[in-house]
């Protein structure tokens, strides 16, 4: 194979990995909630999730997005039963935010994809291939932290 054909073949398989990724993630955690999850509602529950004490602020922060974006989400998640808002006893000011029942199941969903999709990665290949296969997604990584730097 030529290196222009082997380049439209790796553009091609990244951005349907991308997409397919994308939209199985969010049917699994949709059908697990009987409700639709966007992405954005999705990372954000994770990002509660990973964090005992986290506000509005900080998830926007985590996540990248604006504070109106995070505070739209978080209205959105608690109306559906996902997250629920705690103030401070010693701050009224400060909200905390918490997963619901239905949010940490629906979390536990998200991370059973993803622990699927290391799965299918370690059964497609022999374990001296393992250094290669992570060393590419390393790259791949690498070059959008660097991207997103460059924004």
């Amino acid at each position: 194979m030529t290196e222009e054909v082997i380049r439209k073949l790796l553009n091609q398989i990244l951005k349907d990995l991308f997409f397919k990724i994308l939209k199985l993630q969010a049917k699994m955690v949709s059908r697990t909630a009987k409700e639709s999850v966007s992405r954005t509602e999705m990372h954000t529950l994770e990002a509660i999730e990973s964090s005992e004490y986290v506000t509005l602020t900080q998830i926007a922060d985590k996540l990248g997005i604006t504070k109106a974006t995070a505070s739209v989400t978080i209205k959105r998640l608690v109306k559906k039963g996902f997250v629920k808002k705690d103030k401070e006893e010693n701050d009224k000011r400060i909200t905390t935010l918490k997963l619901t029942e239905k949010g940490e199941i629906s979390c536990g969903k998200h991370r059973e994809f993803h622990e699927g999709l290391v799965d299918r990665i370690l059964q497609e290949f022999n374990i001296s291939e393992h250094p290669y296969v992570v060393k590419s997604l390393q790259a791949l990584l690498d070059y959008f932290v660097k991207l997103e730097k460059s924004f």
